[in-house]
């Protein structure tokens, strides 16, 4: 089953090849697509389903996911569970990225054990800024739930949480600092991400 649902995952992105800024601020190589994982609710259901099965011995109160991808994922996954569902919402002040949960949500939060998802985690900036706007609100992270990690990030940031990461499948892809991108080395021009090229 496991192997199917990531194989399932893997042909519904949308994956490009080429030298990329994330929001994180580093340069990579891969690019995806996440608005097609969820043209199909049905089967997207059914990987909420698989995450929320996996979560069960996490004790989750609130399911808590960035906006867009993420919140709707986890939405999803809140319904399975019958509980809360927040999200965060991405703002950009004086330059610096940043995600927060809107005040009457926030409210909600304190002392409760949340479940944070994401649809995918590259850098881990958008999973990374929503744990520390619910560590704001007085949360207790109970884990981090995606579809697909890219790289270390994911697991990186869930051992300095301290919580467990549940993933349904992985993708390999390069990123670097740009002072370090051998992309930048070369020559390489960075790219418009496909979906909002002209």
């Amino acid at each position: 089953m496991t192997d199917r649902i990531e194989e399932a995952l893997r042909q519904a992105v949308s994956a490009t090849r080429g030298h990329f800024l994330y929001e994180s601020g580093h340069h990579g190589d891969l690019w995806l697509d996440l608005d097609s994982l969820f043209l199909d609710a049905a089967r997207m259901r059914g990987w909420a389903v698989a995450l929320a099965g996996r979560a069960v011995a996490l004790n989750v109160e609130v399911v808590c996911g960035p906006l867009t991808g993420g919140a709707f994922l986890a939405q999803s996954i809140a319904a399975e569970f019958e509980c809360d569902f927040v999200h965060a919402e991405r703002r950009v002040d004086s330059g610096a990225v940043r995600y927060r949960i809107p005040p009457s949500l926030a409210a909600t939060l304190t002392g409760r054990r949340v479940l944070v998802v994401d649809d995918a985690i590259n850098a881990g900036s958008a999973v990374g800024l929503t744990l520390a706007e619910l560590r704001r609100h007085g949360a207790v992270p109970a884990g981090i739930a995606c579809l697909l990690t890219l790289g270390e990030a994911a697991g990186r940031i869930a051992a300095a949480e301290r919580v467990t990461l549940l993933v349904l499948a992985a993708l390999q892809r390069g990123m670097w600092l740009p002072r370090d991108c051998p992309l930048c080395a070369a020559g390489t021009p960075l790219a418009s991400p496909p979906a909002i090229a002209p």
